[in-house]
């Protein structure tokens, strides 16, 4: 059998990359780190929540054991520190019906997980809304889609 001579190729052609070939490659990292770093961010805010929200659960649970009033105020505190921080994220949610007792404000029990689960519902909506926008962006940044001119 006859083996021919392979192709002798310069040193600098196994080092080097097609244009387009470094073009996708460097794209696709851009994409790949700008989606990891708002999904680190969004990861950031369900994860708080989370906390926030396992630990009025905790509460709630206590505050349904008896009448302990430390453990309503408790629970009434990580219900106002949820929907403070998720109005600092600009998502609007109300909080569960409330009662005044003796000067102090407590969340009627009844209505707390009903809480919990608008609570969740609206996150994973939110994480949602962002997840698209953000893949939107990257569609339109590494030009797969083509911006749709406006009529000004």
């Amino acid at each position: 059998m006859i083996q021919h001579k392979p192709m002798d190729f310069g040193q600098a052609f196994w080092g080097s990359e097609h244009p387009d070939t470094a073009r996708l490659r460097v794209q696709q990292d851009y994409v790949d780190k700008m989606i990891a770093l708002k999904r680190e961010n969004m990861d950031r805010v369900s994860q708080y929540v989370d906390d926030l929200m396992a630990k009025a659960k905790e509460e709630l649970g206590h505050a349904r054991s008896g009448s302990n009033e430390l453990r309503k105020i408790a629970l009434a505190q990580h219900i106002d520190e949820t929907v403070s921080y998720l109005r600092g994220q600009g998502i609007e949610i109300e909080a569960p019906e409330s009662r005044a007792e003796g000067g102090r404000q407590s969340y009627l029990l009844e209505s707390v997980p009903a809480f919990f689960g608008r609570v969740r519902c609206v996150l994973d909506q939110w994480h949602a809304s962002h997840m698209i926008e953000l893949y939107d962006e990257m569609v339109t940044l590494v030009k797969l889609k083509k911006q749709v001119p406006t009529a000004d």
